[in-house]
């Protein structure tokens, strides 16, 4: 049963046609995130990508303040993607501007009026990711898609290293405290 456990923790669904892809960027967005993204928007599954950007602070794992808004913008045209279809919501600095992605998320799509929307995720974090943004963004009527990315941690290797132990169990922790009742 605990090697099944990350089963739990991915949802996995085909990947539809939506209005915009959402990028979460924590401090920083690794280069394959953006990639995966610029897939596919040139495969036309998407209008516009929309990238949450909580910069990092003094006291974050970076250890310095940078504003990466231009090199992400950058990264993303030299991967093919229109300019013009690449918004970047620069929130307030990590942590506390991540913890408010959904809610920063539902007034972008009701200023836009976007309806279905999908999110690029870390595999493990999947299905957290997928009940938080529905939670949120599910009573104003909006449809969320979480597409997991494939990652070097996967569902037959994870027990295989610290690392892999470490990410399925803080995923499981924080996806049972999620479901709690009151939570």
């Amino acid at each position: 049963m605990i090697f099944s456990s990350p089963l739990f923790l991915i949802q996995d669904r085909p990947f539809p046609k939506s209005d915009a892809l959402i990028l979460e960027a924590k401090e920083t967005i690794p280069q394959d995130v953006l990639k995966n993204a610029a897939d596919g928007f040139k495969k036309g599954y998407v209008g516009i990508l929309i990238v949450l950007y909580s910069p990092a602070t003094t006291h974050s794992n970076l250890g310095v303040i940078q504003d990466l808004t231009s090199e992400i913008q950058n990264s993303l045209v030299s991967l093919g993607v229109d300019e013009s279809k690449i918004l970047i919501y620069k929130l307030e600095p990590y942590p506390t501007g991540a913890k408010n992605f959904p809610k920063s998320l539902l007034k972008i799509c009701l200023d836009r009026q976007l309806k279905n929307i999908l999110i690029l995720s870390k595999r493990f974090e999947s299905s957290f990711n997928q009940r938080l943004y529905e939670s949120v963004l599910g009573p104003a009527g909006l449809k969320i898609h979480v597409i997991p990315l494939s990652d070097k941690i996967g569902i037959g290797n994870w027990f295989l290293s610290e690392e892999g132990f470490e990410i399925v169990f803080l995923n499981l922790a924080r996806t049972f405290y999620q479901i709690l009742p009151g939570k």
